[in-house]
């Protein structure tokens, strides 16, 4: 596959070109502010209607620009300690650990009087199981960075001594035993131990206790990290723990050649690659020039720079631009977070100098991070939900991708190193934001603040929170209610939309993206709706290959050609379903238009690709595509086109919920535990089958996440399976005892073929689509006289149209006609035609 960049380069860009002598750079492009709406445009807000254009992903590039960053001196640190902290900041974290600081108190003093006496009592490190990718109570590195920690802060000086004879002690009991070479399933030796689940969880322990307790380390020490921290180096530029895990070619960097496959770059947002890189810089970065003889594994730092995160960085600005990473909430969080504290350490080690290393190692010069924290905020339930008392309230995210458990996580890991950067570069508004969001949203809120910091199965967690919580700052304030109600990821095609920022709020969500990396879900042009503190509807959350199919995604199974594979392999069960495509979907899916109003929400999405395989020869499905138009706050209006090659081939519509529905005609009726409804109207195809039923052969497997709400489902199927189909549906959430809008289907009569409905109520409104995408020359229709508004989609938004109306016995008949004059549709295409 061929990258897509352009030749233009930012000013910083050419600076790092001649300081570092790199050649054949010249890829990096500048990011375009265009508002169009089609998907050449990178997405814009517009005025007071939150109108956003459609994004192409690929235009938002290296910047051309930074003159509005102050890059300011960068002088590489060399004392120690300068990796998180350095030698400026301790004395003001010794005057906060102490007994009146309750995040010291009950979080860091907490876990590392618990640890010490674990090693007193002899079970660190010798319960330790030293193991390449299994949990143990007592992590020798980890409990070796507490100490290293804590050998810096603590105020007394003798205690701090102690500590730090002991974070030597444990790590270099991991050390000798690794020093001993490779053996399968030795503590310590195993050959995956650096690249593995380990290294992931409690990796960032060797780098930066060797950094904190560097003075505890003899010169023979320091020799035989220096000689394990290169054998893992190599392990780690080398690592096939997944797909792609290493940046290719290897030892090329700061080259567009690292970018030539676009699936690779994908891959550079999966956790174990994030976290090879973490690993690869913190152990680079913690050894002296003088204990590094030749400079080899400081050389190691060009590497994580150039290459692993020379590609991130070019990922985070396009195939995720918005916010937010293909493998969702269960490993995002900890592949953002990985990134972010080598950013951070970067930064504190005085390494972050653009000049040199190219605009990648700062935080500062990439939008991303920004967007990032949007996201987060816009993906979050409007209210919470209690599963556990133990944990407390919850949020729980607008969810993609494989979880285990359907709470959103602690994020801890990843906000506190942000904001600690954003504390020491002057930005104050997102350091609040971000130290507000740990407070309040983490799994319990405030209310369970204290069992989070003082949790040691996350030492790192607890180091962190102390170092975010300053004890004399103010409390932060919600940055939410200043926030737009709506947000649009363009990278991963997600529209998040809410009507205000209560608890109380509607919320919809739609998603529509690539699907080629690990964990990621069939759930193209997925819908979901959440009110009044539940969801109504939206995804089955889960782990595995068979939750992970489209017809627990409230969207579309289209039957394809069988694949060659047996009757256990997922693409067999991909098949059998008629599923979007998991790992193996051709190339080509996207949000063709969206606009975001802050009465309607408007999304039209191409999922074709995701229906084929080249790879498994299966490409008979001809065209998938949905137009879905939320009007807030309560209804959805979906139209769903599918089509194939043969005739035969089953087309259904899938809606999973929280309750048993009941189907009666066209109409689907649930109604949840507190009493709220949802009603889905099908009004295409004609004489559909319909069936409401559970899903207890999934609740048999273990995929289903903790706490998943969605047991049940609705199925409407196109009857005679036509080569042809169309559906056509209502959503309506309600409040108890409140019966269901009524609805009228619509089709033009004239002109390109449209298809809509008209809803009642105290607003009726008509919702027209085209019946297939493309050019409209004109449409005529007719609909009821008092029709307050229509919203007529699928048009061009750069052509101006000439509408039409008169008033007949049947109705209000409506002509729309392009001209050279005439109102314009809004930059989704979407024309608002009222009386």
């Amino acid at each position: 596959m061929s990258t897509r960049y352009t030749s233009s380069i930012g000013w910083i860009w050419i600076v790092f070109l001649f300081f570092s002598g790199v050649a054949g750079c010249s890829s990096r492009a500048s990011g375009t502010n265009d508002q169009s709406g089609s998907n050449d445009a990178v997405a814009d807000v517009m005025d007071d209607d939150q109108l956003t254009t459609v994004a192409d992903v690929h235009d938002a590039q290296w910047p051309d620009d930074l003159s509005n960053v102050d890059i300011g001196t960068v002088t590489p640190v060399t004392g120690h300690p300068r990796l998180f902290i350095t030698a400026e900041d301790l004395p003001r974290l010794r005057s906060w650990a102490q007994g009146s600081n309750p995040i010291y108190a009950n979080g860091l003093a907490h876990v590392a009087a618990e640890m010490k006496n674990a090693m007193d009592d002899g079970h660190l490190p010798s319960e330790d199981n030293g193991s390449a990718g299994g949990w143990t109570p007592y992590p020798t590195e980890a409990c070796a960075m507490l100490f290293a920690l804590m050998s810096q802060i603590h105020p007394d000086e003798n205690t701090r001594a102690d500590y730090g004879k002991r974070a030597r002690d444990l790590l270099m009991y991991a050390i000798g035993e690794a020093a001993k070479g490779v053996l399968d399933d030795a503590p310590f030796r195993d050959p995956a131990f650096s690249t593995s689940n380990r290294s992931r969880w409690w990796g960032e322990g060797f780098g930066l206790t060797v950094d904190w307790a560097y003075a505890y380390f003899s010169t023979e020490d320091k020799a035989l990290i220096r000689t394990v921290f290169l054998r893992w180096i190599d392990e780690n530029i080398h690592a096939t723990t997944t797909s792609n895990n290493h940046p290719e070619p290897i030892g090329v960097v700061n080259d567009p050649s690292l970018l030539t496959d676009a699936e690779r770059n994908r891959w550079s947002m999966n956790n174990y690659y994030t976290a090879h890189m973490r690993n690869i810089g913190l152990m680079a970065l913690s050894l002296d020039p003088a204990d590094d003889p030749g400079n080899e594994l400081r050389s190691a730092l060009t590497n994580a720079t150039g290459a692993w995160l020379y590609v991130i960085d070019h990922t985070l600005r396009q195939d995720t631009v918005g916010g937010l990473l293909p493998e969702g909430f269960e490993y995002s969080p900890q592949s953002l977070a990985y990134v972010v504290q080598f950013l951070f350490a970067l930064h504190t080690a005085g390494e972050d100098d653009p000049t040199k290393s190219g605009p990648q190692v700062r935080i500062d010069t990439n939008p991303f991070w920004d967007q990032a924290l949007t996201a987060y905020l816009h993906s979050m339930s409007p209210d919470t939900r209690v599963i556990y008392d133990y944990i407390g309230p919850v949020y729980q995210p607008a969810w993609y991708g494989d979880g285990q458990k359907y709470w959103a996580p602690d994020y801890i890991a990843f906000f506190a190193p942000l904001a600690l950067y954003d504390l020491q570069r002057g930005n104050t508004t997102r350091a609040a934001a971000l130290r507000w969001i740990q407070r309040e949203m983490a799994p319990g809120g405030p209310t369970k603040l204290g069992d989070r910091i003082g949790s040691s199965d996350d030492i790192l967690g607890s180091i962190l929170y102390f170092l975010l919580y300053d004890p004399a700052a103010p409390t932060p304030s919600d940055p939410r209610p200043q926030m737009p109600t709506d947000h649009f990821a363009a990278g991963l095609g997600r529209v998040l939309s809410r009507t205000d920022w209560s608890k109380a709020a509607s919320w919809f969500t739609f998603k529509l993206s690539w699907n080629s990396v690990d964990h990621q879900h069939g759930d193209g042009n997925m819908i979901e709706l959440y009110r009044n503190g539940e969801w109504l509807t939206k995804d089955r959350t889960g782990y595995g290959m068979i939750i992970a199919q489209s017809d627990y995604k409230n969207t579309l199974t289209i039957q394809n050609d069988k694949p060659d594979r047996g009757e256990n392999d997922y693409r067999y069960q991909n098949w059998l379903v008629g599923s979007q495509w998991l790992y193996v979907s051709d190339e080509g899916a996207q949000v063709l238009r969206h606009s975001l109003h802050t009465d309607y929400v408007y999304a039209l999405g191409d999922s074709t690709a995701l229906y084929n395989s080249t790879y498994e020869s299966c490409t008979d499905v001809v065209h998938a595509s949905r137009s879905v138009v939320w009007l807030k706050p309560d209804v959805i209006v979906l139209y769903d086109r599918a089509e194939t090659k043969s005739d035969g081939r089953f087309k259904r519509f899938w809606l999973n919920l929280p309750e048993i529905a009941t189907v009666k005609g066209t109409l689907t009726s649930m109604k949840t535990a507190s009493g709220q409804q949802l009603f889905l109207t099908t009004l295409l195809p004609s004489d559909p089958t319909i069936v409401a039923e559970t899903t207890d052969l999934l609740e048999a497997t273990d995929e289903p996440a903790e706490g998943s709400l969605m047991r049940y489902r609705v199925m409407v199927e196109a009857p005679g399976n036509p080569k042809v189909a169309r559906f056509l549906h209502v959503l309506q959430g309600a409040d108890s005892g409140v019966s269901p809008l009524p609805t009228s289907r619509i089709e033009s009569d004239g002109g390109t073929p449209f298809a809509g409905v008209r809803i009642g109520g105290p607003t009726p409104t008509a919702v027209l689509f085209p019946v297939t995408i493309g050019a409209v020359e004109k449409v005529s229709y007719v609909v009821a006289a008092d029709t307050a508004r229509q919203l007529v989609t699928g048009l061009d938004p750069t052509q101006a149209y000439s509408v039409t109306t008169s008033s007949e016995s049947d109705g209000l008949h409506v002509l729309i006609v392009p001209a050279s004059n005439g109102p314009k549709p809004d930059a989704g295409g979407v024309l608002l035609v009222t009386p």
